[in-house]
């Protein structure tokens, strides 16, 4: 039997390309909770304040601020399962070069490494899935708070005729 030595290099960037794109699910859903985050405070402001601002945006202010706070919560959770990915993966990398010496060098029966490696990236892979899928409900929260919105601002935006083109004289 002929040695692969691409063999081992699959097992460990296989892991480590997964790591990376746990680690952009992160930057973008980091991005998201800040924002949803500053929108949450400022609906507590206006609650808070006793102003009639969200009255005057949403049909049903209490339930756009409960669903803000969804919001954050959603993010919260898919960031912590992003983070047990992301280490997840990471230890899936380490043990996938770990294991290939061990196999080489110390004659580890390689069933065994195998078996790690499959239960660690199957557990990231697992964070990562349930990461994105309280990502997509975090985002059906948002869709739900734009529904929400008063449909006058809208039909009173379309109606507003747009600007005339000057046309340019012929030559």
């Amino acid at each position: 039997m002929t040695y692969d030595p691409f063999s081992a290099l699959t097992f460990i960037t296989g892991p480590a390309i997964l790591t990376n794109a746990c680690a952009i699910l992160q930057n973008g859903a980091t991005t998201r909770y800040n924002l949803a985050v500053t929108q949450w405070r400022e609906f507590q402001a206006s609650f808070a304040a006793d102003e009639d601002r969200l009255s005057l945006l949403y049909v049903d202010p209490d339930r756009a601020l409960s669903l803000a706070e969804r919001r954050i919560h959603l993010q919260l959770r898919a960031l912590g399962l992003l983070n047990a990915g992301v280490a997840l993966f990471g230890v899936t990398s380490i043990c996938g070069l770990i294991g290939v010496f061990l196999v080489q060098a110390l004659s580890v029966p390689p069933g065994a490494v195998s078996l790690f490696m499959a239960a660690a990236g199957g557990a990231a892979l697992t964070a990562m899935l349930a990461a994105i899928g309280a990502l997509f409900i975090e985002g059906a929260c948002g869709r739900d708070m734009v529904r929400l919105h008063h449909r006058l601002s809208t039909v009173a935006r379309r109606r507003t005729p747009l600007p005339q083109r000057a046309e340019r004289p012929e030559a």
